[in-house]
Order: structure tokens, then C-alpha cells, then sequence
């Protein structure tokens, strides 16, 4: 009786992880340099970056602390750590939600998009669907 328990148990814990089909997915670019328009000047194709992203729960810049435009503490709950692949994609699975994404930088963590709350580069996870996002890490860029 105590096997069949077991065994029930874990098929359940095995259903419930399998089930979880959404998350968060999309890629990380980097772009530097002179962005201005000209007509001499062609763009290439963004460059896909290999980069460590962390996610956290839904963050205000009053739930953030900054240095030099660099993110150094969140204060909300940390959810989890991603490598990219080498081209910048990456694919996590998340419960529904709602998230802040960042990129690991030297000087702290980076993001650059806040909706109208205040809320730094919020992700929300709907049930059963991946939301695509693409961060572009343009620090070094000019506009």
C-alpha cells in the first residue's frame, strides 16, 4: 500500500512539471557604436550575445537600487538564472506571472524598458503560452 502511495505521488509531482507549458523565451543583442540614420551607412543584422539573464518578480524602480545606469539590488523575490545560447536565445518555463528580465553586465544588471508603472522590463507569463521578448543591450550604443 505504501509503494502504491509513493508511486502515485510521484506520477502526480511528474504530471504537474510536464503541464507547465509556459514561460518566457525570446533572444539577447548587443549593439554599440553610432546608431544615427544616414544614408551611407548600412545596418547589419543585430548580433545575438551569450549572456547570463536573471529573473525576478515584477520590480519597481522603488523595489530597485541603481549605480551608473546599472541595476545593483532587486528587491523582489529572485525567480531564476539563464544562460543564453551563443546566438542570445534562451527558453525558460515559468508559472503564470508577471516578471522583470535582466542581463548580467559587469557593472550590475542591466534593462532598459519600463512599462507605465514604473515597473523595469516587465514579462507577463500567461497560462499555457511562451511570451517572446528581445533585450537589446545597447549601453555602449549612440542614438
Amino acid at each position: 500500500m505504501r509503494k502504491l502511495i509513493v508511486l502515485l505521488a510521484l506520477v502526480s509531482l511528474l504530471g504537474t512539471a510536464s503541464a507547465q507549458k509556459q514561460g518566457i523565451e525570446g533572444q539577447v543583442f548587443w549593439l554599440s557604436g553610432n546608431q544615427m540614420p544616414s544614408p551611407d551607412k548600412s545596418r547589419g543584422p543585430n548580433q545575438g550575445i551569450r549572456r547570463e539573464v536573471h529573473i525576478y518578480n515584477a520590480a519597481t524602480l522603488a523595489e530597485a537600487s541603481q549605480q551608473d545606469g546599472f541595476y545593483t539590488e532587486i528587491k523582489t523575490a529572485f525567480v531564476a538564472k539563464l544562460v543564453t545560447q551563443s546566438d542570445g536565445t534562451f527558453k525558460v518555463k515559468l508559472p503564470p506571472g508577471k516578471y522583470s528580465v535582466f542581463v548580467k553586465e559587469n557593472k550590475g544588471l542591466f534593462a532598459n524598458l519600463m512599462d507605465g508603472n514604473g515597473c523595469i522590463n516587465c514579462i507577463v507569463v500567461a497560462p499555457k503560452k511562451y511570451t517572446w521578448v528581445t533585450i537589446t543591450v545597447d549601453y555602449e550604443a549612440a542614438y
